[in-house]
Order: C-alpha cells, then sequence, then structure tokens
C-alpha cells in the first residue's frame, strides 16, 4: 500500500515571530548601511554646507536608533526608514539649492533615493529585489532630469517590489526551517536522504529505506507540501507519516494541516478500506 497527498505546512507563532524579528533586524542594517552611506556620499562641497544642519541632526538620530534594534526592531525599522526619508530630503532640498531645482523636483529625487534605500533593505537574489533596485534607480534618474510623474510613477513601483521582496524573503525562511526539521526527522526515522534540492521554485526531499520504501517530500513557497510514500506495505505508509507529523510538531514547531490523501495500489489491502484513515477515500481540507 503506497500513498500519496498534499497538507498545508505551519510553523507555530513563536518560532515564526522568532524569525520574522531576525529578518526585520537585518533589515534595520540594511538601512542603517544605506543611511551611513548617505550621510557620507554628498561630495558637492556647495551642498554639503547647505545640508550640513540636517545631516548633523539626522547623525544623532541614527546612533540613537541603532542602539534600539536588538531590544524593539519592529520600532527601529519604522524610525530608520523615516529617517532615510529625512537623509534624503535635506540633501535633495540643498542640491535644489546649490542647483536650482525646483522644490517639486527636490521631492521627486528624495523620494526616489529613499525608495533605493528600501529597496537595499529587501537584501536577497528575488526577482522582486531586483526588480526594485532597478526601478528605484530609474525614478531617480527621471527625477533628476526633472521628469517628475515618472519618476513618482517608478518610485512607487520600486516601494511594492520592495514590500513583496521582503514577505518572499520571510516566506523563504519559514520553508528553509520547515525543510530542516524535515530532514531531520527523516533521517531521526533512519532514511537515507537525497537533497533537499530547489526545483523551479520547490524544494524536494526524499527518504530511502534499505527495504525499498521511499518518501517523496516536495515544499512550495507558499506553505503546501506535497507527500509520496511508495512501497509499503499494508498500514505502515501511514503510520510513517504520522511519525514524521509528530515530530514536526513536537521538535520542530512545525503543525501539518488536514490532508488530501490519495490511496495507491488498494488491490493489496490486506482487510479492506475500512481499515484505512478515511477509508480508502480522498480526504478535504
Amino acid at each position: 500500500m503506497s500513498m500519496s497527498g498534499q497538507r498545508r505546512l505551519e510553523l507555530e507563532q513563536a518560532r515564526l515571530e522568532a524569525l520574522r524579528f531576525e529578518q526585520v533586524r537585518q533589515e534595520c542594517s540594511a538601512l542603517v548601511h544605506a543611511c551611513t552611506d548617505a550621510l557620507r556620499g554628498v561630495g558637492d562641497v556647495a551642498v554639503q554646507q547647505l545640508a550640513a544642519p540636517g545631516l548633523r541632526a539626522s547623525a544623532d538620530a541614527l546612533r540613537t536608533l541603532r542602539q534600539q534594534v536588538n531590544q524593539a526592531p519592529d520600532a527601529a525599522r519604522a524610525g530608520l526608514l523615516a529617517l532615510a526619508g529625512d537623509i534624503q530630503r535635506a540633501i535633495a532640498t540643498a542640491e535644489a539649492e546649490a542647483r536650482a531645482w525646483s522644490e517639486a523636483q527636490a521631492n521627486a529625487v528624495a523620494e526616489a533615493r529613499q525608495a533605493q534605500a528600501l529597496a537595499a533593505v529587501s537584501g536577497d537574489a528575488t526577482a522582486s529585489a531586483s526588480g526594485a533596485t532597478r526601478l528605484a534607480q530609474e525614478a531617480a534618474t527621471e527625477a533628476e532630469r526633472g521628469n517628475l510623474e515618472a519618476a513618482s510613477r517608478l518610485a512607487r513601483a520600486a516601494r511594492e517590489a520592495a514590500g513583496r521582496a521582503s514577505a518572499a524573503s520571510l516566506d523563504e525562511r519559514v520553508r528553509r526551517e520547515v525543510v530542516k526539521g524535515l530532514l531531520r526527522t527523516l533521517k531521526d526515522m533512519n532514511f537515507i536522504t537525497v537533497g533537499p534540492q530547489l526545483n523551479e521554485g520547490v524544494v524536494v526531499l526524499e527518504g530511502r529505506l534499505a527495504s525499498g520504501r521511499r518518501a517523496r517530500f516536495e515544499v512550495k513557497l507558499d506553505g503546501e507540501m506535497a507527500f509520496d510514500l511508495d512501497g509499503y506495505e499494508g498500514r505502515s505508509c501511514a503510520s510513517d507519516m504520522e511519525k514524521v507529523e509528530t515530530t514536526l510538531q513536537d521538535r520542530f514547531g512545525v503543525k501539518l494541516g488536514p490532508p488530501q490523501v490519495v490511496w495507491k495500489n488498494p488491490d493489496r489491502l490486506s482487510k479492506g478500506a475500512r481499515d484505512m484513515p478515511t477509508g480508502g477515500a480522498e480526504r478535504k481540507r
């Protein structure tokens, strides 16, 4: 008897929150670097002098926010995002005075450069992250050329792409945590593991026993897990799946939602479908 199906994977709230806090702290670090680079990156002497009062105040605020990152990462992140905007507005306003830009153009430049700082926060190699960086750079270029409508549109798109990249980054952290628990569980059950491997956005992990039994798992970024247990006799495949579920929850804080199960090789049932969970039928969530 063999079985395949799908389960929904979730981390217990405490572990999920710990992963989220770690990501927020890393985003804070990226923002600190972005703000520091902006403060140090003003090369024009006239702009330096005109922006000096505002940048001194920003430097003081940056030191304070850096001290808050570990204790209150969410508040620190919000403060750093606001500070990044303040720094870019101070610089852009000084550039406007030095280069005869209009106030509207200075605001557009500041908005675009703040979007660049937000794109840097997403900090991973996803398409959304690279797209956010590209859009933010294009926004800055258009703003400096005076194409304000295009600059505003591009800056808004950059912020949205950065938000998607940040969310995808957290989803990937959760998936790595789940896969780590699944790998450890299979090894504890004496499976020889193959993988994990990333295949077209899906993490694939397989476990094999000398008896010929095989357990294959595919974990998607959205938390859906497909499984396929093959080469089993009688109810032993369901028993192994129960062991996987229990170990994942008890040791790794991973909860599995209600299954959708398809029984294979029904002719090998020894006592009839009534001995099997769901009576051999597919279970819906």
